[in-house]
């Protein structure tokens, strides 16, 4: 009875081809999610930029245009904090000056963005969102403490108004970073936010 049944088995069972074996099934793909683009922009060109907030605050709208960029400056006069003055170990008749020139590393230059930002909707602003990386020949660089400070002194020299900015006012700002010498300024992330959980904007400063 045993060989009965082995016999009626292989009698049953699905001829297979000589020499072949079958594959295995494939799972289907997952599909792959698309990497978020930088949507271009260009040097002197207006842009629409919202900007929203996590908590119940009103988005703002933005109209964002970048006027100049330059690189090569090895000295932006009065622009730099003076350690001095900082740390208020001086006699009270001989005060420093609060500024002195700043100066990059030896081999490294400043490089200067200048902007605009109006308020185009119909929510005030409390301040501006700040620009990313510098896109340049040699990679992306962020801007550091010391050039941020430098940046906010250029502004205060400039008198430009630090906020809030209300609907149909406009903002005027200054950014600076540190790069080698002889490097090109090719585009500038905007805003800075962007670089962590949504796509930026990437304009061409050339």
């Amino acid at each position: 009875m045993p060989m009965v049944l082995v016999m009626v088995a292989a009698a049953c069972a699905a001829p297979a081809t000589r020499g072949t074996v079958a594959a295995p099934e494939k799972a289907a793909a997952e599909p792959v999610a698309a990497e978020p683009t930088l949507a271009p922009q260009r040097l002197g060109t207006p842009f629409r930029y919202r900007e929203t907030f996590s908590d119940d605050t009103a988005p703002v709208d933005w109209q964002v245009t970048v006027t100049a960029a330059r690189c090569g400056a090895t000295v932006l006069p009065m622009a730099a904090d003076n350690p001095a003055y900082v740390s208020g170990d001086w006699p009270l008749d001989k005060v420093p000056p609060t500024h002195i020139d700043a100066r990059p590393p030896a081999g490294w230059v400043f490089c200067r963005l200048d902007a605009t930002l109006e308020n185009v909707g119909r929510s005030p602003a409390s301040g501006v969102e700040e620009f990313g990386n510098l896109v340049t020949s040699r990679g992306e660089y962020t801007f550091t403490e010391a050039d941020k400070s430098i940046a906010e002194n250029l502004q205060e020299a400039e008198k430009l108004p630090g906020g809030p900015f209300n609907p149909g006012t406009t903002a005027r700002v200054i950014k600076i970073w540190t790069v080698p010498a002889g490097t090109t300024a090719e585009a500038v992330l905007f805003p800075q936010e962007s670089l962590w959980d949504q796509p930026a904007h990437r304009i061409a400063l050339s």
